[in-house]
């Protein structure tokens, strides 16, 4: 498992500039988050905040939709921050929330596996879910990949495996994503946040919104997302996370039957 206190996923310092960046350089990325969740209206009243860390990419008045929010993070500093973020529309009293500190995301000694996650789904049946930001982290919390891996058969324990079963574990309820997908000094062009696309491969997404380059310091991240719900239409938004590094996200969202 991956420490609580020392993890490339949060902490102290990520709170930190989050805290300073959210109103100004995470503005405009933050707004289309919003945007997005808006529309998604899923229908249950309540909703597990998986990788929910201090809130600081959510606009929190969506929130105000569920009687019941339950928050998914082992960041220790994480239910501080958020609380103190949602501190107006906790005081307002139409909606609890409470916060699960385990791990149920880390790769374990075979790699990933789904089994914490579907134990955390078992206990909150009626809930829609949202990753808010997490899935193209976790890849960083492991050496997972084999070499060679053919990620349209990914082994047992990759992490694209657990992405290809994650759409059936949470198949009956309402569930959205907004994750990476590429990152790098380089802001992607030809992005339209307002209209969905189909899904593309990483370097399909490299030849469409990057200049061509064969310098080593412009070299991308690829965040190992690909394998998420390929026959999904998606938006994509741009994060810049810190003055010249720009992440290409991709917001994916289901409703309920």
């Amino acid at each position: 498992m991956t420490s609580r206190w020392n993890n490339p996923t949060g902490g102290f310092a990520y709170h930190l500039q989050a805290l300073s960046r959210r109103n100004t350089l995470w503005a405009p990325c933050v707004r289309e988050i919003a945007r997005f969740l808006s529309a998604w209206a899923p229908p249950e009243d309540t909703i597990l905040l998986v990788g929910a860390s201090g809130g600081h990419c959510l606009d929190l008045s969506f929130l105000s939709r569920f009687t019941r929010v339950v928050a998914v993070d082992f960041d220790p500093f994480a239910p501080w921050v958020f609380r103190w973020r949602a501190r107006r529309l906790l005081r307002e009293g139409r909606t609890q929330l409470t916060w699960d500190a385990r791990d149920h995301l880390s790769p374990g000694r075979d790699g990933f596996d789904l089994a914490p996650l579907r134990a955390l789904l078992d206990a909150h049946p009626g809930a829609a879910v949202l990753f808010c930001n997490i899935l193209g982290q976790l890849p960083l919390l492991g050496e997972d990949r084999a070499p060679e891996q053919d990620d349209d058969a990914p082994p047992a324990g990759s992490y694209e495996r657990w992405l290809l079963g994650l759409p059936e574990a949470l198949s009956g309820r309402s569930w959205a994503s907004f994750h990476d997908r590429l990152s790098g000094p380089v802001r992607p062009r030809d992005i339209d946040s307002a209209t969905p696309v189909p899904w593309a491969s990483s370097e399909e997404l490299v030849r469409r919104h990057y200049p061509p380059t064969d310098d080593p310091e412009l070299a991308l991240l690829d965040h190992r997302t690909s394998a998420l719900c390929r026959d999904a239409p998606r938006v994509q938004l741009v994060w810049e996370l810190s003055p010249g590094l720009h992440h290409l996200l991709e917001a994916i969202s289901f409703r309920s039957p």
